[in-house]
């Protein structure tokens, strides 16, 4: 058991990440966990594909939604093969922004990054990187190119992931001070109306 294991009572943080797009860009239709370090930290990952689900259009996605609710950071999948793909981006974002909205965790920001797959492909590339690049500024995103089939498409995997679960890290500690002034103020205003009385 490493030292970090062992002052956490023997858990590990825990990241649920969920992998969005359209079936066909090149995702695996998996749920799996693993435990990885990213920036010395050990983290144990869980990762939803949601391959199976449909992503065309907004109205009636309850499996889209529940999955959305149960993830604490969001990859946004395209292939740069298939404008389709690329253009339900910014359609799933507006679902994770309007379902993480109603759960009130609009304030912290919500860790997403947009990875466009296939870049290997360049014979058949519809969309260009300026353009997923424009995107993910557009939707304040992280924005990463790769290739899974390439011989070094797990490192640019692994990097992806690594920058989102920092993102997941920075928007937990976001909410952890907001809920810290949230409770000082409460208590402030508690023992303000006690020393009128």
């Amino acid at each position: 058991m490493s030292a970090a294991e062992g002052a956490q009572g023997g858990r590990l943080p825990r990241a649920r990440l969920v992998v969005l797009g359209r079936d066909g860009c090149g995702k695996t239709e998996v749920t799996y966990r693993c435990r990885k370090e990213v920036d010395g930290e050990p983290i144990e990952l869980e990762i939803l594909d949601t391959a199976n689900k449909q992503v065309s259009g907004l109205p009636g996605h309850a499996p889209l939604e529940h999955s959305i609710r149960w993830g604490d950071g969001f990859v946004l999948l395209y292939s740069v093969t298939d404008r389709g793909s690329f253009q339900a981006v910014s359609r799933l974002k507006r679902l994770i922004d309007h379902v993480k909205q109603a759960l009130g965790e609009w304030g912290r920001g919500i860790p997403t990054i947009i990875v466009a797959n296939k870049c290997d492909m360049e014979g058949g590339r519809v969309v260009r990187p300026e353009e997923g690049q424009a995107l993910a500024s557009d939707l304040r995103c992280g924005f990463f190119e790769l290739s899974v089939a390439e011989g070094r498409g797990y490192e640019a995997v692994e990097a992806a992931l690594a920058a989102l679960v920092r993102h997941v890290r920075l928007a937990r500690r976001s909410s952890r001070r907001v809920l810290l002034v949230r409770r000082a103020l409460s208590s402030r205003l508690a023992r303000s109306k006690t020393a009128q009385w």
